[in-house]
């Protein structure tokens, strides 16, 4: 705590909390190659503690190849941005006062900082609970999934086009759902002007009552701090456009997708605030459920000197919230984590565009940031494809190849929060990877978990392990980052699989169990950017076990509600998850055969020796309770 007991106004520019940098306080280990230090709110490398020499956003952790953990991050009530410095092996950890006003006789309070040691995601999972309960985080809407319209056609992006893949998606509930559909950037009349332009003839409002009807949800993309320089509301308040030190307003240059270049707005100022509530508060008069807000930046020159930038940021998602009312859906399209939104949202962006020609790059930060899904919000990893390559697909294919498309394609599913595409899933050649589609739909009921976190810089083994009343099992995607081809290990204790019992090992893309571990598994050698998805169930009995599904990347997880074993009888009850048409895999020392089904059909159960039983179901009906039946003969 800061007590100004002068006569004067002054501004105060930090706090050091933990200085261990210096001569009698030095952050000293046996050896410092040991530690590595992992950034948590920003995408830059992990490094040994030897090696690191630079500061942080907000919070790190620095890990010791035996387990120690250490981690340093701020917990809130949410007063200012924290800063962690690592440099020649001493720690300093800090609160950015932004030179905040402190008038005389006032008193001004720092950032709280945990300093934690705890095994890693003991660490993890006490500091992300502690600031989601001190920022006052919502929880009340799950995982979302649906189409995109970025991809596919950018800001060409017109009224026809939504409408057909409006259309495409209504005649194929049981492929696509019931999702969002979402217009992105490319609508609007001008920045700052978000109402329908010409290819958008019968208004914002008429689109989303169709995509209503429909069924689904109508989303669409705002970036309300951007504001085009002919913008009338612009002109007449010059003092709410964002400036630099100088007086001089910023300005976005002119670029392809806003020829006109754009200003930035002030979101402190009286009349902006007004501005950028009714911005909001149009959309959802107009018929929209879903709100995806991008280009965040708020600039660092406010109206109120007495605010920081955190502050000053959870006020203008205070006010974008309130705009929206309770029940619109917001995604906060933000690149990289920020507590500023936390309590405010309901999805956000973890990651970099999911442009094909660089999801190694996403991968880096999708994967880093999963200690925050479905605690502070959940993760958005950006769209997937269906497809490595579709001649309709303006953007070209996958450049990393197959296996870099299907190692992205899981991770989408696996992250959980949102399972969003961008295809032009109306084009007739996209219509045979609809398949692809339905495999990731909706993301995860369990969220994957980074199991190399802190233990490395290679985003290599994620997944989760599930609990169920039926049997437990994991679900691991075990994928080469680096360059060549080598084989992958996964230790069962660390993946929270039991020691010594043996485990049925199932391969998604191959569909079939590959083999039998205990206590570890090591896959064969993997090219680059390729992984294997796979399933781990231990067999714990001689009842028939679920071993393996290819309905849903989750292998089981997300597609199977529950499953009982009777004396001759088993019963699996489905989820409307996944796709129409696949198989379940089991494990049972005695034959299984058909006895019935509702709304889906069992096309036939193959036995396919070493006691394991393949079951084709096609015909699985979306938004219906779905169940099946089998013998178990004697």
């Amino acid at each position: 705590m800061f007590h100004n007991l002068s006569d004067k106004d002054v501004k105060l520019r930090s706090f050091d909390l933990l200085d261990a940098s210096k001569g009698g306080g030095k952050f000293s280990v046996a050896n410092a190659a040991e530690w590595l230090v992992t950034p948590l709110m920003e995408d830059t490398d992990a490094q040994p503690l030897s090696e690191m020499n630079q500061s942080m956003k907000e919070v790190a952790l620095i890990r010791h190849s035996g387990g120690v953990t250490l981690l340093v991050g701020p917990v809130g009530p949410a007063e200012a941005y924290t800063i962690v410095e690592v440099r020649n092996q001493g720690l300093k950890a800090w609160v950015q006062m932004d030179d905040v006003l402190v008038r005389a006789g006032e008193s001004r309070r720092s950032e709280e900082m945990i300093f934690c040691f705890e095994p890693t995601f003991t660490a993890t999972d006490i500091w992300t609970r502690w600031v989601a309960t001190t920022h006052g985080v919502r929880r009340n809407k799950g995982a979302v999934y649906g189409w995109c319209s970025w991809y596919d056609r950018t800001t060409k992006i017109d009224a026809a086009h939504v409408l057909d893949v409006t259309k495409t998606i209504e005649a194929n509930a049981d492929t696509f759902g019931r999702g969002i559909i979402q217009i992105d950037d490319g609508y609007q009349k001008m920045d700052g002007d978000w109402s329908g332009n010409k290819k958008f003839p019968e208004g914002m409002a008429a689109i989303a009552k169709r995509i209503r009807a429909a069924g689904c949800i109508p989303g669409v993309w705002f970036a309300p701090l951007m504001i085009n320089p002919a913008h009338p509301w612009g002109k007449a308040n010059p003092e709410a456009i964002q400036k630099n030190a100088k007086g001089i307003e910023n300005f976005m240059n002119p670029n392809s997708f806003h020829p006109d270049g754009a200003n930035w707005i002030n979101p402190s100022h009286p009349e902006s605030k007004k501005f950028l509530f009714n911005t909001i508060r149009d959309a959802k008069e107009r018929g929209y459920g879903y709100i995806k807000i991008d280009f965040n930046g708020i600039g660092n020159r406010f109206v109120d000197p007495t605010k920081t930038r955190l502050q000053i940021f959870r006020e203008l998602y205070t006010l974008y919230r309130e705009a929206a009312g309770d029940e619109m859906y917001i995604l906060s399209c933000l690149g990289q984590p920020t507590r500023g939104v936390i309590g405010f949202i309901d999805a956000a962006r973890v990651g970099p565009d999911s442009h094909p020609a660089h999801f190694n790059k996403c991968l880096d930060s999708v994967l880093r940031f999963q200690i925050y899904d479905n605690v502070w919000w959940q993760n958005d990893a950006d769209v997937a494809y269906i497809a490595e390559k579709l001649p309709s697909r303006k953007l070209g294919p996958v450049r990393q190849g197959d296996g870099m498309w299907k190692t992205w394609l899981a991770t989408v599913a696996l992250v959980g929060g949102t399972a969003m595409v961008s295809e032009p899933i109306n084009a007739p050649d996209c219509k045979e990877f609809w398949r692809n589609y339905e495999i990731m739909r909706p993301g995860s009921r369990e969220p994957a978990r980074l199991l190399t976190l802190g233990q490395s810089g290679d985003n290599s083994i994620f997944g989760f392990s599930a609990q169920r009343p039926y049997g437990d099992f994991a679900v691991y995607n075990l994928y080469n980052s680096i360059e060549g081809e080598r084989a992958l290990k996964l230790d069962f204790n660390d993946a929270g699989l039991p020691s010594g019992v043996k485990c049925a090992v199932f391969d998604f893309w191959k569909n079939k169990v590959v083999g039998y571990a205990t206590d570890s598994y090591t896959t064969v050698a993997l090219p680059q950017y390729s992984s294997a998805l796979l399933r781990f169930t231990p067999l714990t009995d001689d009842r028939p076990m679920l071993v393996g599904s290819d309905l849903h990347l989750s292998i089981g997880a997300t597609d199977i509600d529950n499953l009982r074993v009777l004396p001759s009888s088993l019963v699996v009850e489905l989820s409307d998850a996944g796709a129409q048409e696949g198989s379940l895999t089991f494990h049972s020392k005695k034959a299984l055969a058909v006895a019935g089904s509702e709304n889906c059909k069992v096309v036939a159960v193959e036995n396919l020796g070493d006691n394991l039983w393949k079951v084709k179901i096609t015909g699985r009906k979306w938004g219906q309770a779905q169940k099946l039946s089998l013998k178990i003969m004697k």
